[in-house]
């Protein structure tokens, strides 16, 4: 349960802030009974940050920890955990960029 939980945090957090993924369109001349490649188009299409994303991330976890019953420590504690988990996503984010323009 905990690893459908960190599965679903990490892909609302990806939606939230939105990200950009490349489509890849091609076109196919057949002659001779065989195919030939005419034209390859590959469009970088960026989503937008999704708000009902954020919405979703702030009531799961509302669930894990009731934001206001904590102290002023327990959500200094909360926003660093926060911002490690926003650069681990931007870090995987750089790093499948990388690997989809060597491709």
């Amino acid at each position: 349960m905990l690893e459908y939980k960190k599965l679903l945090t990490e892909i609302l957090l990806k939606k939230a802030k939105g990200y950009s993924f490349r489509e890849k369109t091609e076109e196919y001349n057949v002659s001779d009974g065989k195919a030939q490649l005419v034209k390859r188009k590959v469009v970088t299409k960026r989503v937008h940050p999704d708000v009902s994303a954020v919405k979703a991330l702030l009531q799961l976890s509302a669930e894990q920890n009731e934001i206001s019953q904590m102290t002023d420590e327990q959500l200094q504690v909360e926003k660093l955990r926060l911002l490690q988990l926003l650069n681990i996503c931007d870090e995987q984010t750089s790093a499948q960029c990388v690997i989809e323009e060597e491709q």
